[in-house]
């Protein structure tokens, strides 16, 4: 059992990694983002002002990621609010040396998106 366990881990996370890889319309500005890039991730407004921070993945029957669950508002975790945001939205822009992910909704938009 635990055997055929430490064996799916590493089978389900090159699969979803392949998968994650093939959607090409996403964050196309790089080749190699992990799952644990974007899981947890900060995400800002076109403006670089943050807005929240990706909390969760959505995958389609395809095993393409469809949506980012992304949290707005409160105060460390506690009072936010998650809004599902289409994957296609999110892209990645260059900023200090380093990319990060954007996306062109203000969090006054994201706070008032259903939940």
């Amino acid at each position: 059992m635990l055997k055929s366990l430490s064996l799916s881990v590493p089978a389900l996370l090159i699969v979803g990694g392949l998968a994650f890889a093939a959607d090409e319309s996403s964050l196309a500005t790089t080749n190699h983002w992990l799952i644990s890039d974007l899981y947890k991730a900060p995400v800002y407004d076109m403006n670089n002002n943050k807005i929240g921070q990706v909390d969760n993945l959505i995958l389609g029957s395809d095993g393409q990621i469809k949506t980012a669950v992304i949290g707005v508002g409160g105060f460390l975790g506690v009072g936010s609010k998650d809004v599902a945001v289409p994957f296609g939205e999110l892209k990645v822009a260059p900023q200090d040396g380093k990319e990060e992910l954007t996306v062109d909704r203000t969090k006054d938009q994201l706070k008032q998106a259903p939940a």
